[in-house]
């Protein structure tokens, strides 16, 4: 079983959701939302400290891909981001990709349904949610951890 606590991050080219579990990975929970004006100093320097702060063991990163699975230039700036990240964290620390189709519509769709405001940051840590909780559910059933290594 995997120890400590996950985070979960939906990168876009203008806001960067993230999300947290606790340290025995059942809960996934809003943190916060980054704004991502091409400065990644300030984003790995955020995350970084959400790291050392958090007990965090494994960062979770959104892979975005078409429907059929095929990969996009979305899917290629999130493998940038991801292996520019992996630069900034301590060795101890797993960096991992993983599928995110549906998850920011997911997310659109739970908060239009429990009648909450859907503005864009709400939208992106609840996608962030979405990837993390689906990353604890392989975990749970698999006991493997999810995704693919950076």
């Amino acid at each position: 079983m995997i120890q400590g606590a996950r985070v979960a991050i939906d990168y876009g080219d203008k806001r960067i959701g993230i999300a947290k579990s606790d340290n025995s990975g059942l809960i996934a929970s809003p943190v916060m939302t980054l704004v991502n004006s091409g400065s990644t100093e300030n984003i790995f320097s955020a995350i970084k400290d959400l790291v050392e702060e958090g007990n965090v063991t494994l960062i979770y990163i959104g892979l975005p891909l078409h429907l059929s699975g095929r990969e996009s230039e979305s899917s290629d700036k999130a493998r940038r981001f991801a292996t520019l990240l992996r630069q900034h964290l301590p060795q101890s620390v797993q960096v991992r990709l993983l599928d995110e189709r549906l998850t920011t519509t997911s997310a659109l769709g739970e908060l239009k349904s429990a009648g909450l405001k859907s503005n864009r940051e709400n939208i992106d840590q609840l996608a962030a949610v979405k990837i993390l909780e689906f990353a604890l559910e392989v975990e749970r059933l698999s006991g493997e951890v999810a995704g693919h290594a950076i």
